[in-house]
């Protein structure tokens, strides 16, 4: 038997080979996966999830407790996927970036405007190299911005057809739509405590720089969490424009307006001191902020936490059995309060809806 990527094998038959014949090999068990989730979208309508997947590209689940019956999302075929998103108001508009599993230039985009049931690559790329890096999709869909690997943000306004480098803004920046305003672009640089706005579709980006209250100066510790989780990333409260959550390594920050960012006015969420993944959910009922999620530390407790009171308390909402090792993505359903999706270094994702038990709070 042998374990990879693509689950636990085995074969009985295995010294056929000295006799020049084949071996027959079947997977040990469904549901053993050594996967590494990259992002996850929950989108309003359509799929409850899509996922990024290192190894084998990820997936549209239409059916949360079936494998995807479709397979890997394609074409092209990937290898990692690292992005996916979908356009806020148009949520059936989604994009996605990677690597071309066939190593194939141009081939590492692809787009889909149902949902994820029909997958189109583009015409062309950014540049024959482009690949990997972030994606981000306009509120009306119309607009796309992707940070390739190792190069420059690229914008299209045609679905790929052509691309022009967004001006103003630093190669290697994830960039973020407002989920609002579709000429509205947002990016963050913690290195140099910068807030990168764009409010022309993309085409050019002004610069603003923050203070983060009550905080050592940004990147003062080496270690920063694995670089394809969650953290020390920039977020848009969804429903709600230029409303910005800055969800870094060693704490949580909220802007309310991008306008106000600037001599300190990130405030600072009490009790929050370890962040590896960040994401909403719907707001709990008689409650209208989106609930808010995170995998992290809350007042010296590790753990997966739910807040529906814009991070005044926070929940835990797993407990010393279920941790599941390092987790790098987490997002909140917007159709369901309470599901959340976990994921995992190498165990899946795994969803949860609450249980009807208390759990205390932190």
């Amino acid at each position: 038997m042998f374990t990879t990527g693509y689950g636990g094998w085995e074969t009985f038959d295995l010294t056929d080979a000295d006799a020049g014949k084949p071996t027959r090999w079947s997977v040990m068990c469904k549901g053993i996966e050594e996967t590494v989730a990259i992002q996850l979208v929950s989108p309003p309508s359509g799929a409850h999830l899509i996922s990024a997947i290192g190894d084998y590209g990820g997936f549209v689940h239409w059916d949360l407790d079936k494998a995807a019956l479709a397979g890997s999302s394609a074409p092209p075929r990937m290898s990692n996927t690292t992005g996916v998103a979908s356009a806020a108001l148009q949520p059936l508009v989604l994009v996605r970036v990677g690597i071309s599993a066939q190593h194939r230039p141009g081939e590492s985009i692809s787009y889909s405007l149902d949902g994820g049931r029909i997958w189109k690559p583009t015409a062309a790329a950014p540049t024959p190299e482009s690949r990997a890096g972030s994606i981000a999709v306009s509120a009306d869909g119309a607009t796309w911005i992707w940070t390739p690997e190792r190069e420059p943000a690229y914008v299209t306004h045609d679905r790929g057809a052509s691309w022009n480098a967004a001006q103003g803004l630093p190669p290697g920046l994830r960039v973020i739509a407002d989920p609002i305003s579709p000429h509205t672009f947002y990016a963050v640089s913690l290195s140099a405590g910068l807030l990168y706005r764009s409010r022309d579709g993309g085409a050019s980006f002004a610069s603003k720089p923050f203070v983060l209250p009550g905080d050592p100066p940004p990147l003062a510790r080496s270690f920063r969490g694995d670089n394809r989780g969650g953290q020390d990333q920039i977020y848009a409260a969804p429903g709600r424009a230029g409303d910005l959550w800055l969800a870094a390594f060693d704490g949580l920050y909220h802007a309310a307006s991008p306008e106000a960012v600037g001599d300190a006015s990130f405030v600072r969420l009490p009790g929050v001191e370890e962040i590896e993944a960040f994401g909403f959910g719907k707001a709990a009922p008689h409650h209208v902020y989106p609930a808010l999620y995170l995998a992290g530390a809350v007042h010296g407790q590790p753990g997966v936490f739910r807040s529906i009171d814009e991070a005044r308390t926070w929940t835990r909402i797993n407990d010393n059995r279920h941790q599941w090792g390092l987790i790098l993505q987490i997002t909140g359903d917007p159709r369901v309060y309470g599901r959340v999706y976990v994921g995992t270094h190498g165990r899946g994702v795994l969803y949860g809806d609450p249980a009807n038990r208390q759990t205390p709070k932190h």
